[in-house]
């Protein structure tokens, strides 16, 4: 009788949590993972009947597809979940932080071309993202455009957003940054991808602004797509400069303290706009 009351508690508890919770998160990543491989088979096979299918608008459509299937797969779950009420609203967020957010995008891109410097990607990896940041407007619209927009949906509007309601903060926070990093699909990105993901969802949390979020993610990766294609034949940012092994340590922790002292800028903000509501 015990373990029947026990277990229906826990059932109690699990219906009264937001979507998603971790465990639901990690059933995303399967259903991401099926798609995927569900588009690319048919794809691979018209491949080898027509070379061409990666680039233009094919680019375009070969990365956004798999996304929004379960972007919209997952929307049968929230939004029939009452505790997701709120969800894909896009706030209005304070202009007086952006001059910060700007500093803070420009550290993230010089922390994560150092990072990805240490541990370079495989031939067949850097090939896909040669084709991914071609020099054309499908190019850019792929990376600057389209990627932000549904990995911010997905990310922050949906995962964040549900684990916010689930979690302590910084714990909601934390793993939704390594499902953003996961959901790459591959190790190389994972670290970079969570790094940025921390910092747009702690401003998540600040603002509960999607379009904030979009907006930062879109400034990441235009600077960092243009960057790429001005030193994609290099190893690294830092060779192209010339900086030796002292200065880019050097580097490296002075955007730590950049990226610290956004975040005591943001908290001190923040916690001034609470005191003003009081």
């Amino acid at each position: 009788m015990e373990n029947t009351n026990a277990e229906k508690l826990q059932i109690s508890i699990v219906e009264n949590k937001a979507y998603p919770t971790i465990k639901q998160t990690w059933g995303m990543i399967g259903i991401l993972i099926l798609v995927t491989i569900g588009y690319g088979i048919p794809l691979g096979m018209i491949s080898l009947i027509f070379k061409d299918i990666s680039k233009g608008p094919f680019l375009l459509l070969n990365y956004s597809i798999p996304f929004i299937v379960l972007i919209l797969i997952t929307r049968i779950y929230w939004k029939s979940n009452p505790k997701n009420a709120g969800t894909l609203q896009l706030r209005a967020f304070p202009i007086a932080i952006i001059p910060v957010v700007i500093i803070m995008c420009l550290s993230i891109i010089l922390m994560n071309l150092e990072i990805s410097s240490w541990v370079p990607m495989p031939d067949w990896l850097t090939e896909m993202f040669e084709d991914m940041l071609e020099p054309s407007i499908w190019g850019f619209l792929t990376v600057a455009v389209a990627a932000p927009i549904i990995e911010e949906v997905l990310m922050r509007g949906i995962i964040l957003n549900g684990m916010l309601k689930n979690y302590h903060p910084w714990k909601a926070i934390l793993w939704s940054s390594f499902f953003f990093g996961v959901m790459h699909l591959n190790p190389w990105q994972l670290v970079t991808a969570f790094i940025a993901g921390v910092v747009i969802g702690y401003l998540y949390w600040k603002t509960k602004s999607l379009l904030l979020c979009i907006l930062i993610h879109a400034l990441n990766n235009g600077l960092a797509f243009f960057i790429s294609l001005k030193y994609i034949e290099k190893e690294s940012f830092a060779d192209e400069i010339n900086l030796n092994a002292w200065e880019r340590v050097g580097i490296f922790f002075l955007v730590i303290i950049i990226l610290y002292s956004c975040y005591l800028f943001f908290e001190r903000y923040f916690n001034q706009k609470e005191l003003q509501k009081i």
